[in-house]
């Protein structure tokens, strides 16, 4: 019994000058009445959050708030909008294509302004690879 009581003091003292610990209650099987404390360190990094992920619509929906501002629109009805032009330039239309039906969509300023960042952001984020086709 002294073995093990010094064994478990070293073990105790050793693991303590380690670094952080956490106590864990061992049953004993030689002695079912006894609960031994045994110290043990942990060194496992503190957890941080990963960094919040955002989807493209997300992404989408942020660009055109920086750039207009507040639409009056639901995110879907703008995020549908984004998929129908990258649909379109994927289906061969062009810039020019594109300008002309945004000019030709309204003759209110503020709204061909609103389709205009609408335009930018869904291309940026939904259908990059149609960015040439601006340049």
């Amino acid at each position: 019994m002294n073995k093990l009581k010094r064994l478990l003091a070293i073990t105790i003292l050793g693991l303590a000058a380690c670094g952080g610990t956490e106590t864990v209650y061992v049953d004993r099987t030689d002695a079912p009445d006894t609960t031994v404390k045994v110290v043990r360190t942990t060194d496992a990094p503190i957890a941080t959050p990963a960094p919040p992920v955002w989807s493209d619509e997300d992404s989408f929906l942020w660009n055109i708030e920086q750039e207009f501002g507040y639409t009056g629109l639901p995110d879907y009805e703008l995020i549908e909008t984004g998929y129908v032009v990258c649909e379109a330039l994927r289906g061969g239309a062009q810039a020019w294509d594109v300008a002309t039906a945004l000019e030709q969509s309204s003759s209110d300023y503020r709204s061909q302004q609103m389709l205009i960042a609408i335009t930018a952001s869904a291309v940026v984020n939904f259908c990059p690879e149609q960015m040439y086709k601006f340049e």
